[in-house]
């Protein structure tokens, strides 16, 4: 009798290199799994590519773009994932006392949702006011495109999404190392068989730096949670405050570490 079959798949993506994983169906013959793995892994590469358009600060056309370039005033319509993430956003700013601002401190209160949850808009108050994203939207896709998988797997059946230190997992255990920064290598740490996982570095040399109050040195932090835009967004908190306590983490089932120095 054989094992079960994994089928695994990686390509560019949201700054870094993204990996997708499905179980194949036990009834899918093998003549058959290449065109069936293409066809299950087509929509979860195709919610990447769609959010990365809407949430990117970097395109001129986004969400995120067309906010930034509106003047003071401007109502624009944007895509309900998108309002989806400001939700959460706002929520969490208020929960850390500003700690995650997605404005970056110019103008937290600056950007109000309205409209319905079926057609939002996104209201700019001031000129200076900005978004950026970057600290909880690849959360929110990884979370999308695991969707898009896990609807593919089937009931119970396994599927991952990999975004280059942005996890999430269903019915299948897949290691995680944290890398050495400084000296180089990795070393096993855990393993993680449901739910999702996001480890970034922060401060002098890192590709993510704080923003906020109590906004200062290097941390690297790991979050687990049932979500990864919430693990994505929390290691940000931690980062910032220094709390692996912090109430935030509670609410929505997370678990905190900080590494040491050495750890990546």
């Amino acid at each position: 009798m054989s094992g079960p079959r994994f089928a695994r798949r990686s390509r560019p993506a949201l700054g870094t290199l993204v990996e997708l994983g499905i179980g194949i169906p036990e009834e899918v013959p093998e003549a058959e799994a290449p065109r069936w793995i293409e066809a299950a892994l087509a929509p979860a590469w195709a919610a990447l590519a769609a959010g990365e358009r809407a949430l990117s600060a970097f395109e001129a056309g986004s969400d995120v773009g067309r906010f930034n370039a509106a003047p003071a005033g401007a109502a624009l319509p944007v895509a309900r994932s998108t309002a989806r993430v400001l939700r959460a956003a706002a929520r969490l700013w208020a929960e850390t006392g500003g700690s995650f601002d997605v404005t970056l401190g110019t103008g937290p209160g600056a950007w109000a949702l309205e409209g319905s949850a079926a057609a939002p808009r996104l209201r700019k108050r001031t000129a200076s006011v900005r978004l950026d994203l970057g600290g909880i939207a690849k959360g929110h896709l990884v979370d999308r495109a695991f969707a898009a998988l896990a609807a593919r797997a089937g009931r119970g059946g396994a599927c991952w999404v990999n975004a280059g230190g942005d996890l999430r997992v269903r019915g299948v255990s897949l290691p995680v190392h944290l890398r050495d920064e400084r000296g180089g290598g990795a070393r096993p740490w855990l393993a993680l068989h449901a739910g999702a996982l996001a480890t970034s570095r922060f401060g002098p040399g890192a590709r993510s730096r704080l923003a906020g109050p109590g906004a200062s040195g290097e941390r690297h932090v790991s979050v687990a949670s049932p979500r990864c835009l919430w693990s994505d967004a929390l290691t940000k908190v931690v980062a910032i405050t220094g709390r692996v306590d912090h109430p935030a983490l509670a609410r929505r089932r997370a678990a905190a570490w900080l590494h040491r120095a050495e750890e990546g």
